[in-house]
């Protein structure tokens, strides 16, 4: 079959499609891709960076209110007890105490559960023999035993320390 002279015109007038006209729109397209998959990384980035540095949440208005406090001290009334001595005579031990804590909180519930911890030093020391409350060895095992007793007695409480203010072994 032949072509007719109109059909070859037609056939020229049309123009073939361009090898680099196909590529031009995948190109331009992955170019927005890349930018804004870069826009979204940069803001990403800087969101992640004011946050670490505490700029964003001051910005939200989500500073921490909360006020920071130091420990609180919590009295122990005076304590005579009687020492395990097995030749028979007495032995006596006195001691004033101050609990160290970590907040109000913690001083509200040792103050709560003051009879249970004055219960925990009596029974604690009357089991103890005077040679073991000698020298500064023999104060810091007592410290340390009466430290772990008051956590157990004062249990959610925060006990920082125990600080002795008069030691007396006669």
């Amino acid at each position: 079959m032949a072509k007719t002279p109109t059909a070859a015109k037609n056939a020229a007038d049309t123009p073939l499609p361009e090898a680099g006209a196909e590529e031009a729109p995948a190109k331009s397209s992955r170019r927005k891709l890349f930018v804004i998959g870069g826009a979204v990384a940069a803001i990403m980035l800087l969101v992640v960076g004011l946050w670490i540095t505490g700029i964003l949440p001051h910005l939200l208005g989500q500073t921490n209110h909360h006020k920071l406090t130091g420990p609180v001290y919590v009295k122990v009334p005076e304590i005579v007890a009687n020492l395990n001595v097995p030749s028979g005579q007495d032995s006596y031990v006195k001691l004033e105490a101050t609990i160290e804590l970590a907040d109000p909180k913690s001083a509200k519930i040792a103050m709560t559960d003051m009879p249970r911890v004055v219960d925990v030093f009596e029974t604690y020391l009357r089991a103890m023999r005077p040679d073991e409350l000698r020298g500064a060895s023999g104060t810091y095992r007592l410290r340390e035993a009466l430290i772990n007793r008051v956590k157990i007695a004062t249990a959610p409480a925060i006990v920082k320390d125990i600080l002795f203010q008069e030691l007396i072994v006669q």
